[in-house]
């Protein structure tokens, strides 16, 4: 048997190593040109929905970088959602899930879609499938992704089907429509969903407002008949000087930062407010069930009417908090660490776009190697 020179033998071990380091930096999934500390995207969920001969109507929208001093969106997609709602993203499964709007006005209530989007290694967006169906998603208003069980939990906000529903494997739709679990309880008004530790937080919208805090969903029994547990709250915390206008929560988990978005009158500029809660992992780890916000960003400067929701960019180097505000139509970057009447750093005015123009959703994937386990 013949024997290979040493210097092809290195030629060969160096092309063996490069090749690996692409093939590990195409599973990075960060886009062409893109090292995975510049990831950066914030997908924005908008509410109308309807069909034309010139173009497929908009429910997405990407602003990317979202961090870039140049904030606009790049691109935009239509999922099988009649409607966005909201919206998450989770790296694990590279995947955007959307909640339909559901409106009334649109679908007569019978949108219960959770659209899954495959996000491509460029970025780009894929719809798969036609989507999670089930009657149980009418009022979807947040989602989580529990890796350890290839799980979605999507919050069901209100109504007879209020709870939280476990869906297994949720990129393999196909006949895969109904939630493995059913964890449900009528009397739960919630909204939002934010998760750490195996707890789900959700905002809770009736009096007195606060959060839900809820624990091990996933290894939670049901029923074997009918795979449905009455789910209660492990705790509740009431927001000290909160209304029941409530709405998205995100929660920094690096930065230990909890940010709730909180709509105003409907009119008033400035009505609206976001509530943050800093060293939130203290606040709910003591006996009280009163919180209160350590920050509250609100004010006529702050444009801010109905901010429905809110995203912060969770890796260490993180400064920017993104807010969605449904009657101001805009899109607003603040600094996390902002305090009172100040203005946003960079503005997106929504409604003079034709194709969707009412933002009711975020999800940020901004990723980098302090957020590799989170």
């Amino acid at each position: 048997m013949s024997k290979i020179s040493p210097i092809i033998y290195y030629v060969l071990a160096a092309l063996a190593l490069v090749l690996g380091f692409y093939a590990c930096e195409e599973d990075d999934d960060v886009g062409p040109g893109l090292e995975i500390s510049e990831i950066s995207r914030l997908y924005v969920s908008f509410e109308e929905y309807g069909t034309t001969d010139e173009r497929a109507d908009t429910n997405i929208r990407i602003i990317q970088p979202a961090d870039s001093t140049v904030f606009t969106f790049r691109e935009s997609h239509v999922s099988q959602a009649q409607g966005g709602g909201p919206i998450y993203f989770n790296p694990y499964v590279k995947t955007i899930f959307q909640a339909s709007a559901n409106r009334e006005e649109v679908t007569n209530g019978l949108d219960t879609v959770i659209s899954a989007v495959e996000v491509q290694q460029t970025g780009r967006l894929n719809n798969v499938g036609n989507g999670i169906r089930s009657r149980y998603y009418s009022q979807v208003k947040g989602f989580v992704y529990h890796a350890a069980t290839r799980s979605l939990l999507a919050v069901n906000g209100e109504g007879t089907d209020a709870g939280i529903y476990v869906v297994d494997n949720p990129r393999s739709t196909g006949n895969q429509k109904q939630p493995y679990k059913k964890l449900v309880n009528e009397n739960l008004n919630m909204w939002g969903a934010a998760y750490e530790s195996d707890r789900l937080f959700t905002s809770k919208i009736s009096a007195p407002a606060g959060i839900y805090m809820f624990q091990n969903l996933t290894t939670m029994p049901v029923r074997a008949s009918d795979s449905v547990a009455t789910l209660n709250p492990v705790r509740t915390f009431r927001i000290e000087g909160a209304s029941e206008k409530l709405r998205g929560l995100s929660y920094d988990t690096i930065k230990n930062v909890m940010a709730i978005a909180e709509m105003g009158d409907g009119t008033t500029v400035g009505s609206g407010r976001i509530l943050i809660f800093d060293d939130f992992s203290s606040l709910i780890e003591g006996n009280t069930d009163v919180i209160k916000p350590s920050r509250v960003i609100t004010g006529p400067n702050t444009g801010l009417i109905s901010p429905v929701d809110v995203a912060i960019d969770m890796r260490a180097s993180g400064v920017y908090l993104y807010v969605a505000d449904r009657e101001a139509k805009k899109v607003s970057r603040f600094r996390y660490r902002d305090e009172g009447n100040v203005e946003p750093a960079d503005v997106i005015d929504t409604s003079g776009l034709l194709y969707g123009r009412t933002p009711v959703g975020l999800a940020l994937d901004a990723r980098d190697d302090s957020t590799l386990d989170r």
